[in-house]
């Protein structure tokens, strides 16, 4: 857990939205409702993510003193993904096509049996089997207006701040050179000449590699 110990690498987001007054009491109603639910070999769904607490991605009752740290709200974001190799599936189903062809006494299966049969082998060997749970950790400081989520994948990324606005009403705008300058505020002159820069690569493109050693080999061989 990098909130807690390890390495202490996170991504920084500013919440933007305003905060209700009863925010403690409202914001844990709202996670309790929308709490992780564990992956389940029924679900349609190949993975579900939701929050947990801190520290225990077994621990889904969020309750006040679970989640509240003075003015610091503690969560672990959670992930659970089948993970069947792909390589079992196939021959799972083969053997349950093949199966059902001599116990219809036909030689061919219809595309919509094909697909049925798949997804009952598939929900057999998720039974047979357990979810790949993964969990990063995020601390949401109320009085900077900061959450630091302990992740800088973009899949989980987004995938936590849209949960995060479901929940608490507010959006998460990513750190970047332009959202922390207008965070810490810009005047209409730094506003005019920032709306003027242009991205600028330190690398040259590879096409033009080729065409500069060209050129130094025939200055050299003249």
């Amino acid at each position: 857990m990098p909130a807690l110990s390890g390495s202490l690498t996170y991504a920084r987001l500013f919440v933007d939205g305003e905060i209700p007054d009863d925010y403690r009491e409202r914001f844990v109603t709202t996670l309790r409702l929308r709490a992780m639910k564990p992956l389940e070999a029924e679900d349609d769904m190949p993975e579900r993510s939701g929050f947990c607490v801190l520290g225990d991605p077994y621990e889904l009752e969020l309750t006040y003193d679970r989640v509240f740290y003075n003015d610091y709200i503690n969560l672990g974001f959670r992930t659970d993904r089948w993970a069947i190799p792909p390589a079992l599936l196939r021959a799972n189903t083969r053997e349950a096509e093949q199966a059902y062809l001599e116990k219809k006494g036909r030689e061919r299966l219809t595309k919509r049996e094909k697909n049925e049969i798949k997804d009952l082998v598939l929900r057999q060997l998720r039974k047979q089997s357990t979810p790949v749970v993964r969990v990063i950790d995020l601390s949401w400081s109320l009085d900077e207006g900061i959450v630091r989520f302990f992740s800088h994948a973009q899949k989980p990324t987004l995938l936590m701040s849209d949960l995060f606005t479901k929940i608490f009403g507010v959006k998460l705008v990513p750190e970047a050179p332009y959202t922390l300058a207008a965070r810490l505020g810009l005047d209409s002159e730094q506003e005019a000449a920032w709306d003027t820069l242009e991205p600028t690569s330190l690398f040259g493109s590879r096409a033009e590699e080729p065409r500069a050693s060209t050129v130094g080999a025939a200055g050299a061989g003249g």
